[in-house]
């Protein structure tokens, strides 16, 4: 088989071929190290047979790798003109590739997935790194892990602790739907044009089902209200969160039951620590 990526500069070349700008092509970084498309390649420890969606794959070279590996790759690419290279340089050469010519956002993954779950791969631009992660998560049930490769800075937050200023409600929103896995980082030397930050790769693998039984809902309303202002503490962001619904005295009650410091401030507390405030105030509120 051909391959369009056996040089990194081959995907530059390909650009010329086609007639496009390489720099900054509509806001895209083409990742064109062999090196590290074959690492990504490896992280996502491909099984042949099974069925990846690939988002955004620009000129092709990790697609090209996934294929080779057995697997059936959903390529889905907003941009027109890179489907239409993907379509001479690939869809003629390899049956297991299906190109999706749309919005990641708005892809049908209950209607891919069918009766499998699926694996995620990309590359994703930071501009919308939180709504394709939101997304993936609201489509859990059909997809079994993620592996993505974003800015530094971005995974950093993903991965924050307690007390740090990346600390947030993504941090939360994410380990709870999530168990995460660092790769490795990748300079910003490896793509073209180079960007002005370096990239990391994350595995996300979703639970079939939450760690915890209990209203999603009200815990994100919980955790919403405890991120809503960093400079108050948990007493008063839970207080204004929860106005008409709670009295502040019932909040402080709350939290002396859950052992919390009323002037704690949210990015303080675990992930435990909400779970616990949630189910209180639902036992509260349900009185």
């Amino acid at each position: 088989m051909h391959s369009i990526s056996s040089e990194p500069m081959h995907q530059i070349q390909l650009l010329k071929k086609y007639g496009l700008s390489i720099r900054g092509f509509r806001g895209q970084h083409l990742l064109v190290d062999e090196n590290i498309q074959r690492k990504i390649v490896e992280f996502v420890k491909v099984e042949p047979g099974e069925k990846i969606v690939e988002i955004g794959p620009g000129l092709g070279a990790i697609t090209e790798l996934l294929l080779d590996k057995g697997a059936r790759v959903v390529a889905v690419e907003k941009d027109r003109k890179f489907v239409e290279i993907l379509e001479c340089e690939l869809g003629k050469t390899y049956e297991n590739l299906k190109l999706v010519s749309g919005d990641i956002l708005k892809f049908d993954f209950e209607k891919c997935a069918k009766n499998e779950r699926l694996k995620v791969v990309g590359n994703i631009p930071y501009y919308i790194t939180t709504d394709i992660i939101l997304f993936l998560i609201k489509n859990r049930k059909w997809i079994d892990s993620a592996y993505l490769t974003m800015q530094k800075e971005y995974a950093d937050r993903i991965f924050a602790q307690p007390g740090s200023k990346s600390y947030s409600r993504l941090t939360l929103l994410v380990r709870f739907y999530a168990d995460i896995c660092r790769g490795f980082e990748i300079s910003r030397t490896c793509f073209t044009p180079p960007p002005d930050v370096d990239s990391t790769t994350i595995s996300f693998t979703f639970w079939e089902k939450p760690p915890v039984d209990i209203d999603e809902e009200l815990l994100f309303q919980v955790i919403q209200s405890g991120f809503s202002s960093r400079r108050k503490n948990i007493l008063n962001t839970l207080s204004a969160g929860f106005e008409g619904r709670l009295t502040k005295e019932k909040v402080k009650n709350v939290l002396d039951s859950c052992g919390i410091d009323l002037n704690a401030r949210a990015e303080s507390l675990m992930l435990k620590d909400f779970i616990r405030l949630a189910e209180h105030i639902g036992k509260v509120l349900a009185k």
